[in-house]
């Protein structure tokens, strides 16, 4: 029986909804296949091993900040996961630390297979301007954009919105460009709504990206697979409580919607699997991603975001959309986890040059 030690919680803004989603993977995942080992790592960034309890109640208690839960303090190093006897890692940790690459170069250090992205392609779609570039210079669509750092916002705020000004018209859209979960997210419809926005954002990220506009509906798809072999499943829609799909509107107020089969055309539906796979490899994405997409009036297309950890809580789009394509949450874990084996077995190369040139 492999072990698998599910890492959640994380020093970002996100750390809450990163232990709902790890409370539901250890309540899926299949026991009679893996051992569970449930690590934290808290909002100060220490460490800490639970004791874990196969019960509805550690289920529910480790969704809290201040459970009373059994657990203690360990100090990470890159022997640690051997040391415990931990065959697998599973990094449920959203934002910043977990999703941006850092954890998982630390997971690579300790020559330890994980489930997920690797470094390059977390960080990537992490980096929100960067991930655009890469898209659209590869032909896929995505909403105009500009950005700028904290710096220019500091040092010359009326000077960025010139440039902002100069090139959309009103509302505008501005983002922390390494943000996820749409924190620090706000719509600005005049010069000082916008000048709020940005030194708002400018407090989550180093860049900062303002965009255009899309009126359109906000369509989402999973995406499975290796990096030879990529699948999507069907397209589900965010009917969002709030004017858009805030942070509140996503996890607070209970009230944001999904619809699994949305009202939209076969053909548009057939053309945005096919975007979020090709954006997947693109991208260099590994065992899961969910891809968030516009879809305008004219039934044109757009992506808005990669998301390479995304939830894994009771209304989360990602183990929906494959439930409703067959594949139940146990199951789609299994899958994930396998895909992770199959990476570390599969892609061993030389590090000895001179060694391998000698053979």
């Amino acid at each position: 029986m492999k072990n698998v030690c599910i890492i959640f919680g994380g020093t970002s803004t996100e750390h809450e909804v990163s232990r709902i989603s790890a409370s539901n993977l250890i309540r899926y995942i299949d026991k009679k296949k893996y051992s569970v080992t449930v690590m934290e790592i808290s909002k100060k960034n220490e460490f800490f091993l639970y004791e874990y309890e196969p019960s509805e109640a550690f289920l529910k208690d480790i969704t809290s900040v201040n459970n009373e839960l059994a657990k203690k303090s360990i100090t990470p190093d890159i022997s640690m996961f051997e040391k415990m006897g931990i065959d697998i890692v599973f990094p449920i940790i959203h934002g910043t630390i977990g999703e941006d690459g850092k954890l998982q170069g630390f997971l690579e250090l300790c020559k330890i297979p994980y489930v997920g992205c690797d470094v390059l392609s977390s960080a990537v779609c992490m980096d929100k301007v960067l991930c655009k570039d890469i898209l659209s210079k590869n032909g896929i669509a995505v909403a105009d954009y500009l950005w700028f750092t904290c710096d220019d916002i500091d040092k010359s705020i009326n000077s960025v919105i010139k440039a902002i000004e100069s090139s959309f018209a009103y509302p505008v859209f501005v983002k922390p460009s390494e943000c996820g979960s749409s924190v620090g997210i706000n719509k600005a419809r005049n010069s000082d709504s916008l000048k709020k926005a940005l030194v708002f954002a400018s407090r989550f990220s180093r860049k900062v990206l303002v965009e255009e506009f899309v009126e359109g509906e906000e369509l989402e798809v999973a995406v499975l697979g290796s990096y030879e072999n990529v699948s999507s499943s069907g397209v589900g829609q965010i009917l969002s409580s709030n004017e858009f799909y805030d942070y509140n509107a996503k996890y607070l107020d209970g009230k944001s919607m999904t619809v699994m089969n949305p009202d939209i055309p076969d053909s548009s539906a057939r053309e945005i699997k096919k975007i979020a796979e090709k954006a997947f490899s693109i991208i260099g994405c590994y065992g899961m991603a969910r891809v968030d997409f516009f879809l305008t009036k004219g039934r044109k297309a757009i992506v808005n975001e990669i998301n390479t950890i995304p939830g894994f809580t009771s209304i989360s789009m990602y183990p929906k959309l494959w439930e409703q394509a067959g594949i139940p949450y146990s199951q789609l874990l299994t899958k994930l986890i396998t895909l992770a084996e199959d990476r570390k077995e599969r892609y061993r190369f030389e590090l000895d040059y001179e060694g391998a040139n000698n053979d």
